[in-house]
């Protein structure tokens, strides 16, 4: 799940290319008819995502439902569209639930520490966090809740691992 791209991720950066496109079109009736253009498409899809989470709550199909948000995909484009039925809280621990049982597998674990309306605050806790270690939490949360601006990740930091001596102090051109 947190080790693969995400098929989401590369949809919305070919679409963020895309847009960067369209905005530096220099005639502007064109710029303006594209910007028009994608608002009508992400509008439309925000109604047909409310409409389908409308009718699988009305017809009891509670484990569909579940089932789709936690699908890491469709909740991103439900988040993408603002039709996500969850509050970035309920987001938030649903993600943090999949981060604890990838890093429990791996000897490690996560919990949140801070969440306000937009930074959280979370605490690895595990012998071997890297940069990777990092890059997958911040991900996941930023995907499960971009409203998210700051996500600080603590018990991970930018220090050497024990024992480790940099290559320019052996040289001499540590600063």
């Amino acid at each position: 799940m947190m080790m693969r791209e995400s098929p989401s991720k590369e949809a919305i950066a070919r679409i963020e290319r895309l847009v960067h496109e369209a905005d530096s079109l220099e005639d502007l009736g064109a710029r303006s008819l594209a910007v028009q253009l994608v608002q009508a498409v992400m509008h439309f899809d925000a109604m047909v995502f409310s409409r389908i989470i409308e009718i699988l709550a009305s017809d009891g199909a509670q484990g569909s439902l579940e089932r789709l948000l936690n699908d890491d995909l469709v909740s991103s484009a439900l988040v993408l569209h603002d039709a996500h039925p969850e509050d970035v809280e309920a987001r938030l621990e649903r993600v943090m639930e999949k981060l604890r049982r990838y890093f429990d597998s791996r000897g490690a674990g996560i919990e949140v520490l801070e969440l306000d309306s937009d930074r959280v605050r979370v605490r690895y806790s595990g012998k071997h966090g890297n940069p990777e270690s990092r890059r997958i939490i911040e991900d996941a949360i930023c995907e499960a809740a971009p409203e998210i601006s700051s996500v600080v990740v603590e018990g991970i930091g930018t220090e050497s691992e024990p024992g480790f001596v940099p290559l320019s102090v052996l040289t001499g051109s540590a600063v």
